[in-house]
This record gives C-alpha cells, sequence and structure tokens, in this order.
C-alpha cells in the first residue's frame, strides 16, 4: 500500500507561503529546493512533507495540461518497492510524466527526494518514491 508523504503547492512567493504554514500551523523547516525546476521550501508536521515551490520553467509548472504556478501542484506516495509501484500505477491507468530527463527505471539507486512523476486518469499528477522526502516520515 502507498503511503501519502508529500503535498506541493506552487507559489509565486515561497517566503511568505511558507511563513503561513509555520506561523499558521506550526510546520517546522525540513530544508530549501533549489534545483533546475523550482526553488523554494520543504516542511513538515513530522509525518507528511508540504514542498513550497515557485517553479522556473512550463514544463515543470505543467499539471492538467497547462502550467500551474499557484495552488496544489502534486501528491507524492512513497512505496516500498518502487519498480512494482511503478507498474501498479501504470497498470491503473497513469501515464508517466516526462519532467525527469531519464526514464524511471533509470532513477533506482539514486539518493534523497528522487521521484517518478505520473499524470492520473483526472489530469492529477502524482510521485511515487521508494526513498522519501525531507521532513517526511
Amino acid at each position: 500500500m502507498a503511503r501519502l508523504r508529500h503535498i506541493a503547492i506552487a507559489t509565486d512567493d515561497p517566503e511568505a507561503t511558507a511563513r503561513f504554514y509555520r506561523e499558521g500551523l506550526g510546520l517546522e523547516d525540513a530544508g530549501r529546493v533549489d534545483s533546475p525546476l523550482a526553488d523554494g521550501y520543504y516542511l513538515t508536521d513530522g509525518h507528511v512533507n508540504i514542498a513550497i515551490l515557485r517553479f522556473k520553467d512550463e514544463l515543470a509548472a505543467t499539471v492538467e495540461g497547462a502550467p500551474r504556478y499557484a495552488g496544489l501542484h502534486h501528491l507524492g506516495f512513497g512505496v516500498d518497492d518502487l519498480k512494482g509501484g511503478i507498474e501498479r500505477i501504470q497498470e491503473a491507468g497513469a501515464r508517466f510524466h516526462p519532467i525527469q530527463a531519464q526514464h524511471p527505471e533509470a532513477l533506482e539507486g539514486r539518493g534523497a527526494n528522487v521521484e517518478v512523476k505520473f499524470t492520473g486518469p483526472n489530469g492529477v499528477m502524482v510521485d511515487l518514491s521508494g526513498v522519501g522526502w525531507a521532513g517526511a516520515s
């Protein structure tokens, strides 16, 4: 069974958005994001990680067929067996989302925060990870 461990929120102001979740809900810092795709923060309640992301290009921001620079962007599920999880989600109708440069099999054995992205039948992006995210149990 997959476990919800990661939620991503797109924003044009990561500092203000992160401050809201810290001050308003008591979430704690788990790390910073500064990748070719996005910059922002990882926050946590100790179980689930929330990524507050400002996307740097349209491909990274695209969900449901169009860029989304504000609001819920994707959900991340931890799986015990990444290869089996990939097979299961594709059999259920998900399509691989080519945000990574490599095919999912090329990601095996990589470090933390490695995820494989898919688009479900309703257009919502779903990440699978066998190693998890900073601040998620």
